[in-house]
């Protein structure tokens, strides 16, 4: 049986995906400078992360995050292990914006759950 995803999380696997193509091709633009013996400046470093869209890239892997997260909180209010621990994963939930550990883990979470 195929696994089906929500948008969110098609969303999310496409921003990440892209982020880390666009974080490779700035990485390797930076070598190229280095190889060259070329201190990598300031101002070469804000012209290739412009040029390659790293900014971009990471902004909009961020909002995918947060629209995963949020879906998530949706989509498992019906389940069962969210109902027996309701307090750990609003505790969960409440640390989002604070904590990268936490925020982690929804996202790891929220992955794992499968549309029927």
């Amino acid at each position: 049986m195929k696994q089906r995803y929500s948008k969110a999380q098609m969303d999310y696997r496409a921003s990440k995906e892209h982020f880390l193509q666009v974080s490779e091709q700035s990485d390797k633009r930076i070598a190229s400078l280095q190889e060259d013996g070329n201190e990598v400046t300031q101002e070469e470093m804000e012209t290739i992360i412009e040029r390659t869209g790293l900014h971009r890239a990471y902004n909009d892997l961020i909002q995918a995050e947060n629209v995963l997260i949020n879906w998530s909180q949706t989509a498992i209010r019906n389940e069962k292990e969210f109902m027996e621990n309701r307090e750990t994963f609003e505790a969960l939930y409440e640390k989002v914006k604070t904590d990268q550990e936490a925020r982690g883990s929804l996202i790891h979470l929220a992955m794992k759950l499968r549309l029927e």
